[in-house]
């Protein structure tokens, strides 16, 4: 195995690729009594239009397969696999996202059997064609349910502005007519495809004995018989700017309305390297403008424009990126004049400066530190960043190199008025 030493850290990662592409990483913490594994695939919702190497012609599938998927890999001939995992003193969840689809679990004990019973359970899948049709109508109860909760239509509805053609813009698990097109085929294909050794990771953190867990998995991986690998063209939708819609509200039965402003990023094409830096860059920038230390915050705050409800984020997944800012507001059209106004000026900004900038790199520092002390963080943070040669570990080291002239330029280019878009939940008129 592989090893990379964190002195400052007391930290290392194990790592290697099997024969069969399974990607293996390690980060032994002997001083713990738990251990928290991952197992996920580089494959989410926006991956319905799949090319494999070879083929001339693109297979579309409809939206929401890769979470109907994840729901149906908990089933087995025996039944639930929850049960089981409960049976052996361990809880499991997961999760599908735009990008990736994630099972995880933690355990205490039967370390060696939590770990083959993770990758049976999602590597080896049961499809029972009554149950298939069972589950359209609980996964379509849950979309019904989630466009009744106004925080997600809110969020979701800002993606849908800076997206409109985009697949992000399609709920994770789909509409209710594409979930009732989904066939046990379907679900096989994407299986066969997607869950291949070669598009995944495991990530084992914990009280193991890293070379003792690496055999364990090799031994599990060596009973399984895979196909060659093929490789997956994931198509990338790249949109103009003016696609963008501009404003859009709805009405939901809400106390106060919601607003949230957006802005459209433009990171396609970036290297490993280029990617991690600009995440805790726009962290930074993020911070510096709305954190709760910032003047901006304080003067929102201090005039009942917003509330605790406040917040901030960056996401950057493969093939889009966002800034999102926003929360609960009496006066939703004045914060989100505010909010552009700050984006707009934001170079300029009374908050940018070199002494608040050297106040948020030490308060990332404590957090970051302190975030370290979690099993399930660092998992998580290898899923969220499945990078190569750069890990969470890396975090403080870059945080270091970041440049104030570097910010300023950042909050100069990326906070365009074209790539500015508002969604505001209203409440339900009378």
């Amino acid at each position: 195995m592989n090893r990379r030493m964190y002195k400052e850290f007391n930290e290392v990662i194990y790592s290697e690729t099997l024969k069969n592409g399974l990607t293996v990483k390690i980060i032994p913490k002997r001083e713990y009594s738990s251990v928290y594994t991952v197992l996920f695939a580089d494959y989410g919702s926006n991956d319905h239009v799949i090319r494999l190497s070879g083929d001339s012609d693109a297979k579309t599938y409809p939206f929401g397969v890769a979470h109907f998927l994840e729901h149906k890999l908990f089933e087995s001939e025996e039944g639930d696999i929850s049960e089981v995992f409960s049976s052996q003193g361990a809880s499991v969840n997961a999760f599908t996202s735009n990008t990736k689809t994630a099972f995880m679990c933690s355990f205490t004990r039967n370390v060696k059997k939590n770990i083959d019973t993770l990758l049976d359970f999602v590597q080896t899948p049961f499809f029972d064609e009554q149950s298939v049709e069972d589950e359209k109508n609980i996964i379509t109860q849950e979309i019904q349910m989630y466009k009744d909760d106004p925080d997600w239509v809110s969020t979701q509805g800002l993606i849908e502005n800076l997206y409109p053609n985009h697949p992000v813009r399609i709920d994770v698990a789909g509409t209710p007519d594409s979930v009732q097109q989904i066939t046990t085929d379907m679900l096989r294909e994407n299986h066969q495809t997607f869950y291949h050794p070669s598009n995944m990771q495991v990530i084992v953190v914990g009280n193991v004995d890293p070379e003792e867990a690496s055999q364990w998995i090799f031994d599990n991986q060596e009973k399984k018989v895979y196909p060659a690998p093929l490789e997956i063209e994931h198509k990338e939708t790249e949109e103009k700017d003016e696609s963008i819609i501009k404003n859009r509200e709805v009405h939901l039965p809400v106390n106060l309305p919601k607003v949230s402003v957006g802005v459209k990023g433009h990171s396609l094409g970036l290297t490993e390297n280029q990617a991690f830096h600009q995440m805790i860059c726009m962290e930074i920038i993020l911070d510096l403008l709305f954190g709760e230390t910032s003047l901006t915050y304080l003067n929102l705050y201090n005039e009942n424009l917003i509330d605790d409800s406040f917040s901030y984020d960056y996401v950057f997944e493969r093939g889009f990126d966002y800034v999102s800012i926003g929360g609960d507001s009496r006066s939703p059209e004045e914060l989100a004049r505010r909010i552009k106004d700050v984006l707009a000026n934001a170079s300029a900004s009374p908050d940018l400066t070199p002494e608040h900038f050297s106040l948020i790199q030490k308060k990332l520092t404590g957090e970051y530190i302190q975030d370290l002390n979690s099993l399930g963080y660092i998992a998580h943070q290898f899923v969220d960043m499945p990078l190569q040669t750069l890990s969470i570990f890396d975090y403080l080291e870059v945080l270091e190199t970041i440049t104030f002239e570097e910010l300023k330029n950042i909050s100069l280019n990326y906070f365009q008025a074209e790539h500015l878009s508002v969604f505001t939940v209203l409440p339900r008129l009378k």
